[in-house]
């Protein structure tokens, strides 16, 4: 085979790959790229809600993770004030990310994993937390509590 003939065949075999590779591997690869921006997720009725007084409410979603669905679960914590205002925060410390549980008794949050305590408000009191929990965007529409949950 001349070196004219061997370069000629390995340019054209290149080009070759990068029109069909180029397209198969953005096919492949773009889905675990793709930024998933969230999703707004049904609480039910508001007037489920206790005044003054945390509730648990859970949730479980199907979310597409590049090509594989898998369910998302979790809880956040909701309250009613008397004049009306809808409080939600996320479940998760923002130490070490554990599951925080709301102790009506001391009005506080409390974190098991490190001991971590947050107030009513969400500002971390005791503990190795040193950021208070996140506050989740949440509506009212048709007398049903939605909350904006990012996957």
């Amino acid at each position: 085979m001349s070196r004219r003939k061997f370069l000629k065949t390995a340019v054209l075999t290149g080009c070759a790959a990068m029109v069909t590779g180029v397209p198969l591997a953005t096919y492949a690869i773009f889905p675990a790229l793709k930024d998933n921006p969230g999703k707004w997720i049904d609480f039910g009725s508001v007037e489920n809600l206790e005044p003054d007084n945390f509730k648990m409410l859970s949730y479980e979603f199907m979310v597409k993770d590049g090509w594989i669905i898998l369910p998302q679960s979790g809880f956040v914590w909701a309250r009613a004030d008397a004049g009306e205002q809808i409080k939600i925060f996320s479940s998760t410390c923002t130490h070490l990310a554990c599951n925080v549980i709301w102790q009506a008794e001391t009005q506080e949050f409390i974190c098991p994993c490190h001991s971590g305590r947050f107030d009513a408000q969400g500002q971390p009191i005791a503990g190795p937390p040193s950021r208070p929990l996140s506050i989740l965007e949440h509506k009212v529409a048709d007398g049903n509590l939605q909350i904006f949950m990012k996957v």
